[in-house]
This record gives C-alpha cells, structure tokens and sequence, in this order.
C-alpha cells in the first residue's frame, strides 16, 4: 500500500456520538422520539441534510423546515465538543506515506476539526467532501473523486472507515478498506457487520490501526 485514505468523524475525531446526541436534543425539540442509540444505528455516516431530508420524507419532520439553516446550527454545537480519538496522533506519525481524508461533513468543518485537535498537517491540501460531488456516501463518488486527483492506483489504497455508509461507499469505489472500531458511538456487533460487508479487516484501536496498516504497507 503507497497511499492511506481516512474518513474523518468516527475515525480521526470522536464525534460521532457527540453528532448523536446534539442531533437526538434537536430531533426531540421537534417531537422526533428517537434515542442516541437508535440514532447511531439507523443514521451514522449520512450527512445531517440527508438526514433531516429524510425524516422529513417520511413526516417525522415538518416539511417547511429549512435544513440550510438547521444543518450551520447542528456543526457549530458538534464543533464546540470536538476531540481526537485516543492514540489518532501516533497512529498517523507512526507512517510516512501520504494520506487523504475523504467525509460526508462539509470540507470547512473538516479543515477546522484537523486544525482545532492538531491533525491538518498531515493531510496536505488532500481533503475531500462529499459536497464536492453530486451524492453523499454510500455513493463512491466521492471516494472516485480523491482517487482520481490523488492519481493513485486503487489497489494501492487502503481506506479506514467505521461507518456501514462510509464502508459501502469505499467498497463501491473499488478500494480495500480496514474497518475501525475505536470510536466511542461503536455499538457491540458493529465489526461483524462491517466483516459482513467485505472489509479487509478491522482494528479497535488507533494503536492497533497502526500496526495492520504498518504490516500492510511493508507487503
């Protein structure tokens, strides 16, 4: 393997149940009866537009909601919480081959979360969001995108994601993908679904990450 892509939350930063729990208060501010679980289970990986587009497709939501306006608001309080998942820095140091991020969160929100917790140096100008394409993942457009600017071949790529969305949008595009577990939101089963689903293998910790990306990289 010559080049490593990342998904950002849930992978990098330990927002993802910060994103449950700020999105569950918003959703039952509007009579939404969902719990953090539930949340984490039918929408971990969707961004918050698809999300709220859905739910209000299925009338759980007001339909004259403005989901521009609400999606700003739900970043912003994310964005206060943020942190690094324990042992991201040594993991990422620990290889120096080049690397990507590939999110469904919009790109300013990723460049800030890098920023804020000290990760941005290693990505270079490689960071990539699914509002840079037409569809969020599960699509593999935007995997296809990074793939074809960083113009690596996609059998040396490894992608890291925790996500069945972000999983099935990496496999879509036709790369390798190790799936991680290390995030505060994995729920018990979560790798076995993500085995189910054809991933190269699975770490539960940045500093096991490290060590099958290290063995990989030396193959």
């Amino acid at each position: 393997m010559k080049h490593i892509i990342f998904d950002c939350d849930g992978v990098l930063i330990d927002t993802e149940i910060v994103a449950a729990e700020v999105t569950v208060d918003w959703l039952m501010s509007e009579k939404v009866d969902i719990s953090v679980e539930e949340f984490i289970l039918q929408h971990t990986g969707k961004t918050f537009t698809n999300i709220i587009n859905q739910l209000k497709a299925e009338g759980q939501l007001k339909a004259n909601l403005e989901t521009a306006a609400i999606v700003p608001l739900l970043d912003d309080q994310i964005m206060a919480k943020v942190r690094p998942i324990f042992g991201v820095s040594e993991m990422l140091e620990a290889s120096s081959i080049p690397k990507t991020v590939v999110s469904n969160s919009a790109a300013s929100y990723v460049e800030e979360a890098l920023r804020k917790i000290g990760l941005r140096q290693h990505f270079e100008n490689r960071v990539f969001s699914a509002e840079m394409v037409a569809y969020a993942k599960p699509s593999p457009l935007v995997y296809e995108l990074a793939v074809n600017t960083i113009a690596i071949p996609k059998k040396d790529i490894i992608v890291v994601e925790d996500s069945q969305t972000g999983v099935m949008a990496a496999l879509g595009a036709g790369l390798s993908v190790i799936g991680f577990l290390g995030g505060s939101h994995i729920q018990p089963g979560h790798g076995e679904k993500l085995k189910q689903m054809g991933v190269l293998d699975v770490a539960h910790s940045h500093e096991e990450l490290a060590r099958k990306l290290g063995a990989l990289i030396s193959q």
